[in-house]
């Protein structure tokens, strides 16, 4: 059975251009919107309609085209940017299954394709038993082939994408990014990061050689990215400082008193908001500035296998601290946040009474998505893409039969 797809926004990368293309070789129809200059630099060939108009229009722009073009799916990369939320109730109306695609909730080496939603719009079942019975019917969860994934890929793509939207820009002139940093500013950051990244390493391996060397009980609170929609949407925060105000601020109160807090921040954050001196701020304010270590690298495995826990809003993290065993409280929508894996009371009580994870039910759970949400692969290398359009033309097409 032959369908038709509309693809909105996808990724900074070829792989919606070369993801349409196999699906079009599939007998499938396929018809993409352009929002940006981006959008139109990696649009491929194809039919394609370009967005011009203010995002006021777009909700009845988006049903003049979906009644005229008879589609039965619609992909898209995130489920919360501006241009997409206007999608979600107009693709119900008309009976038009929603197909998500987002960074892997698996790390590495996977990316995720879910129907309807991701992260805090997921349907994933949080009830424990379900996942329990589930596990009669699903195979256990391979390890991930690598893809050949890196930085510097990735960069490239997004600094052509980026590019892109500023040479059409009177093309498109009333698009406006969901990133709140035009990329000058966020490239500025991070090439200032780059250039101090070896002394971050050495700082970091120090912390967690000393932590470890005294023996002392630590909690590790990684950070996310301000901008990332699971803060933005997902988390009760307005931003990352805001959450590290409230953990640092419950730490003080209810950790044990020889306990230590290592904040560790993303890997891509930009710098541009200054995490660590928020920190020290705030934790000599508290009477805690001696306990608390803020790292920008370090290894994070064996951070988690030393751990007392690990405090996360919704991070991946919290899976991999899963699977490290360490008790996990999420403080944002996560989908492995349920009972069994992490804690359901207070953050000021997950200090002391946090349990470890039920790992029979982890790994029911993490079998399961697995196999119904992650395709192996990523978005960004050309082994990667390769490997991610062939496992997602296979899904698409699965869904469209079920």
């Amino acid at each position: 059975m032959h369908h038709s797809f509309l693809a909105l926004q996808g990724t900074a990368s070829p792989f919606f251009s070369r993801l349409a293309t196999a699906l079009r070789e599939r007998g499938h129809a396929v018809r993409r919107v352009n929002f940006c200059g981006g959008d139109l630099a990696y649009a491929g060939i194809g039919d394609a309609w370009n967005f011009r108009d203010q995002a006021s229009q777009l909700t009845d722009w988006y049903v003049k085209r979906v009644k005229a073009g008879n589609f039965t799916d619609v992909i898209m990369f995130g489920d919360c940017r501006e241009i997409h939320r206007h999608m979600h109730p107009i693709a119900q109306a008309n009976g038009m299954r929603v197909h998500v695609f987002e960074e892997g909730y698996v790390r590495p080496h996977w990316l995720t394709l879910e129907k309807h939603g991701v992260n805090g719009r997921s349907q994933l079942p949080r009830d424990p038993a379900w996942y329990l019975d589930q596990r009669r019917f699903i195979p256990p969860s391979p390890a991930g082939r690598p893809t050949g994934y890196n930085l510097y890929e990735r960069a490239f793509h997004d600094i052509r994408y980026r590019s892109a939207n500023t040479l059409f820009a009177t093309r498109f002139p009333h698009y406006r990014s969901h990133r709140p940093r035009n990329g000058f500013f966020e490239y500025s950051g991070l090439a200032a990061r780059a250039l101090r990244q070896r002394q971050h390493h050495r700082d970091s391996d120090k912390v967690t050689r000393d932590l470890l060397d005294a023996g002392h009980a630590y909690y590790i609170f990684p950070l996310q990215l301000n901008s990332d929609a699971q803060i933005v949407v997902h988390s009760p925060f307005d931003g990352v400082r805001e959450a590290i105000t409230k953990v640092l601020r419950s730490f003080a109160q209810h950790a044990p008193a020889d306990s230590w807090l290592v904040i560790k921040n993303h890997p891509l954050d930009t710098g541009l908001i200054d995490y660590r001196r928020h920190s020290e701020q705030l934790a000599r304010e508290l009477g805690v500035a001696d306990r608390l270590h803020f790292i920008d690298a370090g290894h994070l495995p064996t951070l988690l296998d030393h751990a007392r826990g690990a405090v996360v809003v919704n991070s991946t993290v919290g899976l991999s601290a899963l699977h490290h065993r360490r008790p996990l409280i999420a403080l944002g929508t996560a989908i492995y946040s349920m009972p069994g894996l992490t804690w359901q009371g207070s953050l000021d009580d997950f200090w002391l009474h946090g349990e470890q994870p039920d790992m029979h039910l982890y790994q029911a759970f993490l079998d399961y998505v697995v196999h119904h949400t992650q395709i192996n692969g990523d978005f960004y290398t050309r082994t990667g893409i390769a490997m991610a359009t062939a496992g997602a033309v296979q899904r698409l097409e699965a869904a469209a039969r079920a």
